[in-house]
């Protein structure tokens, strides 16, 4: 186990961790679990991604590949974590591949969700809350940038339209995210789809609208996808708030760079700049001008002059984009009929052996 700072992202195999920036409480830095640790029964094949209220790792748990999420010790992270899952629980997400929510598993071998849609497992001194969902084989959106950061601009396009198509079904449930960045999404590009897959593995504050301002808190997001009307007031229940989320990721894909400038600057810094709304300078405007004006307009300082709500993002981006292309079907027959047709193929080789058998000993 490893201790990482969230700030600066500097690590410490032996948990001894001291951060020269005096705005960086090294201290107060969550402990990172590496390959072949464990949890509980459950054992850490790598880790993924690392948020400031959570950790994301790949794991093993009952012969099966999961993902596994922890929330990192404190009580409005486990509270978080407790309110994501059980909503994961009782909303049923439609089976509808531009809706990307994980699927939630049991946390323990023979566990109910209905009655445990979480976990707890103790780890030296302390109790740590966490919720496995179903394996997605795909990268941190942040990673898919540090390698490519000018996507294929239909690629950026349906990404950003299958965020904001799942930021509405979350609206339409009354939810509110309030902590999208480019760390809380995987992406995966695979041959059977022509257009990215990906999952929103984190759901921000995870509240409603009576509990809202209630739920959230600063250290949830990171400053430079904060916000600006949650920077120095209550938090107000707004699908506006989320509209300027996913307008900040789609900006960022644009012009292949955050919107406002984070690394080794401090929160205070960085909320000025959110506050004064300077953005790094929309670059990429030729090829995709219409695009970036709906970036533009989502990442307004002003609510009221943001789309109103995920499901009109979602419109306007799919007048400019259109639908993406329909999942190709694989060549080969699905697994469970694979596995039906060879035990049928086998049996009636045996029958066959059998009776070639039988009719050898008559002779």
């Amino acid at each position: 186990m490893k201790r990482i700072c969230l700030f600066c992202e500097r690590t410490s195999p032996d948990s001894n961790l001291f951060c020269q920036e005096t705005y960086c409480p090294a201290e107060m830095s969550p402990y990172i679990f590496d390959y072949g640790e464990w949890l509980g029964d459950i054992e850490i094949t790598r880790p993924i991604i690392v948020l400031r209220s959570s950790a994301l790792y790949e794991a093993r748990h009952n012969g099966q590949t999961v993902l596994l999420k922890i929330a990192h010790p404190g009580l409005e992270h486990t509270e978080r974590l407790k309110r994501e899952a059980t909503f994961l629980r009782d909303v049923a997400a439609p089976k509808d591949r531009d809706v990307a929510l994980p699927q939630l598993l049991p946390p323990y071998a023979n566990a109910s969700i209905a009655k445990e849609p979480y976990g707890r497992a103790m780890y030296r001194e302390h109790l740590l809350y966490y919720c496995l969902f179903a394996q997605f084989q795909g990268d941190p959106l942040r990673d898919v940038l540090l390698k490519n950061s000018q996507l294929w601009i239909f690629h950026v396009g349906w990404i950003a339209t299958t965020l904001a198509t799942t930021l509405a079904f979350l609206q339409s449930k009354g939810r509110y995210h309030y902590g999208l960045m480019p760390e809380a999404l995987l992406v995966r590009f695979s041959p059977e789809a022509a257009a990215p897959e990906l999952m929103l593995f984190d759901l921000g504050v995870a509240s409603d609208r009576e509990q809202l301002a209630k739920h959230w808190y600063p250290a949830l997001v990171a400053p430079a996808y904060t916000a600006p009307e949650l920077i120095d007031s209550a938090a107000q229940p707004n699908y506006a708030t989320d509209v300027y989320g996913v307008g900040l990721i789609l900006y960022e894909l644009l012009v292949g760079s955050p919107a406002y400038s984070y690394k080794l600057r401090s929160d205070a810094e960085v909320y000025a700049s959110v506050r004064a709304g300077k953005l790094v300078r929309m670059s990429r405007v030729e090829d995709v001008r219409d695009v970036a004006e709906i970036a533009s307009t989502a990442v307004s300082a002003d609510p009221a002059r943001r789309q109103k709500n995920a499901a009109e993002l979602v419109g306007v981006l799919l007048k400019q984009l259109g639908d993406a292309p329909a999942k190709r079907k694989s060549r080969w027959p699905a697994p469970r009929t694979a596995l039906t047709v060879t035990a049928v193929l086998l049996a009636i080789a045996f029958i066959i052996t059998l009776g070639a058998t039988f009719a050898t000993l008559i002779r």
